[in-house]
């Protein structure tokens, strides 16, 4: 989310261009952004490490310990899908997608509260509507001008003027 993004280039000093990649969106949806006025979207993800496959890259903030362990960089500033893994809300209720499996934190099915796992849940859907609503708000700027040339650059820095004022 933009609050995920904001909280990591503020703390980390890093422009987000550091750490994130976006992809065009394959369906509509509403944390979907523009960048001209064609009607396609993109969307956010965190960069991936090169690798043979660019689909298989490991996350730009994954560390491998000497141990041979693999652990995120970030932390407690992990972006709030990463600290909610492998849980999501699904009709109000905490459920655990079969098959899901992440190199940074090893997990079992008995590691899982609900109870914990609800606010942080619910938390991060609050995250994810506000984020809809930055992404609505620069979608309609670039609307509104569609000569002006704009680039991801561009609404890297709308978005964390957008939270710098929202916190």
């Amino acid at each position: 989310t933009g609050a995920d993004v904001w909280r990591i280039a503020r703390t980390l000093e890093l422009p987000p261009t550091a750490f994130l990649m976006y992809f065009s969106s394959p369906a509509p949806s509403r944390d979907a952004f523009a960048l001209d006025s064609s009607g396609r979207r993109f969307r956010l993800a965190l960069a991936k490490r090169p690798a043979e496959n660019p689909t298989e890259g490991a996350c730009v903030f994954l560390m491998r310990t000497r141990a041979g362990h693999h652990r995120c960089g970030l932390g407690e500033l992990r972006p709030s899908v990463c600290q909610c893994f492998p849980c999501t809300l699904e009709n109000g209720m905490v459920a655990i997608t079969p098959g899901t499996d992440c190199a940074c934190r090893p997990w079992a099915l008995s590691d899982v509260d609900v109870a914990e796992e609800l606010p942080r849940l619910l938390g991060r859907q609050a995250d994810a509507e506000e984020y809809c609503g930055v992404v609505a708000r620069w979608n309609a700027t670039v609307h509104a001008s569609p000569d002006r040339a704009v680039d991801f650059v561009a609404y890297c820095a709308f978005l964390l003027e957008a939270y710098d004022a929202l916190n």
